[in-house]
């Protein structure tokens, strides 16, 4: 169980989360959305103990996540950054292999189960057949899965990832959300992730928190509070919310901000061009 209690944080003398109080569920696909600089990777970077809060507390399972051991932390999150480094010269296999870094000790370097991880985790991320290549060789798109793989491979109790789909085209995007929403099916992880696409969001969230100038504004399903209301609230945008034909879900269509232009007919030929010749004949004669 993840939570926040007067939660402050930010970066030198910016405050970007004031007074946020809030409870993810366990066993769910939680979304965080609102609009740019409202607060989200603020929260995911807070919550994965990589920013230190100047107030307030980030709990896990109810003790504050600063008391526990870094190494218990690391096997209980996963973490993805929203632009993570790549170490010069690594290669795919070695960057996921990273992944099980909280599992080595010194007397117990990689194992068996090291490698079935790893293995496991290129194989649903798609970059299994990447593992020789360097990373800073592949697109933005193939970075992002090795990324997800690396996290992936820590194989822990609940995954916080900070726009999982940037650099994706659209089908990878899908493929990515669906082993996200897997993960939390098959295996009953906590994934807590934040997505710019409101509708990728309702679709395939369990749980949706919806942010504002680092403040809640709605937390709750997707079916539940996801509104016009909400989203003019949160985005400044006016809407319709209607059924997806699809999954059901709430489906964000804006509203035109001005009227289109009026379509102009076509021009009919006159009758030069009428009996002027096309492309590709010729007059008789010739």
């Amino acid at each position: 169980m993840l939570s926040t209690r007067d939660l402050v944080a930010g970066y030198d003398e910016r405050t970007v989360l004031d007074g946020l109080d809030l409870d993810l569920p366990t066993d769910a696909f939680t979304v965080i959305v609102g609009p740019n600089a409202c607060g989200k990777s603020t929260l995911l970077r807070a919550m994965a103990r990589l920013l230190t809060p100047r107030r307030g507390a980030v709990l896990l399972d109810g003790t504050a996540i600063r008391d526990l051991p870094t190494r218990d932390v690391a096997r209980r999150l996963g973490v993805l950054p929203q632009s993570p480094l790549v170490p010069e010269g690594i290669t795919v296999a070695d960057l996921v292999g990273r992944g099980r870094q909280p599992y080595q000790r010194w007397w117990r370097q990689w194992s068996t189960e090291d490698g079935r991880a790893v293995d496991t985790a290129m194989a649903r991320a798609d970059v299994a057949g990447l593992a020789d290549r360097p990373v800073d060789s592949l697109s933005g798109g193939q970075r992002q899965r090795v990324w997800i793989a690396m996290a992936l491979a820590q194989d822990t109790e609940a995954l916080l990832l900070d726009e999982p789909t940037t650099f994706l085209d659209l089908a990878h995007q899908v493929e990515v959300l669906d082993l996200l929403r897997s993960l939390r099916a098959e295996r009953g992880r906590t994934v807590v992730a934040v997505l710019h696409d409101l509708n990728q969001a309702a679709r395939y969230a369990d749980h949706l928190v919806a942010m504002r100038a680092g403040r809640l504004v709605a937390a709750g399903p997707p079916r539940e509070i996801l509104t016009a209301d909400m989203v003019r609230e949160v985005f400044g945008l006016d809407c319709v919310v209607v059924p997806c034909p699809v999954s059901g879900a709430p489906l964000v269509i804006p509203a035109l901000t001005e009227t289109p232009p009026a379509a102009t007919p076509a021009a009919r030929p006159t009758t030069d061009d009428a009996e002027s010749p096309r492309v590709g004949t010729y007059p008789k004669g010739l």
